[in-house]
């Protein structure tokens, strides 16, 4: 991809059909990438304050070149609610909690971590994700009984769903079927995608139509005989342009 160029080819379906078995985090990924605004700070990324960072919802510069599944971004705690957070528990760790111990070489084929005053721990295959936030202490010492603080009600259940992941992750070495990803907008979430790949690589909307909708291409008049094309298109523009202008405003982190 290039500075001004699509995310996808456009015109291949297959182009996009790795994202059909993604976590939504990752469309959060697929519409940053493609934003403008991103892609400058991207670009001048070593001139910015470190704040600059922080306004794009991640904890670390991604390359946007970079796409689903190859790309690992870590998302901030502050826009996604299924990050865990933990602190080591102080003084001695009594043998009976052996067991409980998480040692992050058990999932070391899916880890990535972005290190600052604390750690952020990213598990993922590049389909599904567990994200862990360690404060005040490090995982890199081998194994550490670590306290998961939750606050709340309704903000307990996707980090009651991280926390089951991360369970499953460290006792198999892998994340069960039933605990991976299942988008039932994926599909239409793509199509939105498409159409902003096809805006961004200039094409116009007539063409967008016959390209998605082959029956679209059948009509002699575009204005007169394929209205109903024409509305459903100019609706997916219009989602398209918004999310390419604010790339996180999806319901990714919900």
């Amino acid at each position: 991809m290039t500075d001004e160029g699509p995310g996808a080819d456009w015109r291949s379906a297959d182009a996009y059909a790795d994202l059909l078995s993604c976590d939504r985090r990752f469309f959060a990924w697929e519409w940053l990438r493609r934003s403008p605004a991103y892609r400058r700070l991207w670009r001048n990324r070593d001139r910015l304050a470190r704040n600059a960072l922080s306004e794009t919802g991640l904890v670390d510069w991604v390359d946007p070149a970079i796409a689903t599944p190859h790309a690992r971004p870590i998302w901030h705690g502050r826009i996604d609610p299924a990050v865990l957070d933990g602190h080591p528990v102080k003084g001695p760790q009594p043998s009976a909690f052996a067991c409980d111990l998480f040692d992050v070489r058990s999932v070391a084929p899916f880890v990535s971590v972005a290190i600052d005053s604390s750690e952020h721990w990213l598990v993922s295959d590049g389909r599904w994700v567990v994200r862990l936030d360690l404060h005040d202490g490090t995982l890199l010492g081998g194994p550490l009984l670590i306290e998961h603080r939750m606050t709340g009600l309704q903000s307990l259940a996707p980090k009651l769903g991280a926390l089951r992941q991360l369970i499953a992750l460290a006792d198999k070495g892998a994340l069960p079927p039933s605990m991976r990803p299942r988008e039932r907008r994926a599909g239409q979430w793509i199509l939105e995608l498409r159409v902003a790949d096809a805006l961004l690589a200039g094409a116009a909307q007539q063409e967008i139509a016959r390209r998605l909708y082959r029956s679209a291409a059948l009509a002699p008049s575009w204005r007169l005989e394929s209205s109903s094309y024409r509305s459903r298109i100019q609706r997916l523009v219009r989602k398209a342009r918004h999310q390419l202008a604010e790339p996180l405003a999806g319901p990714w982190f919900r």
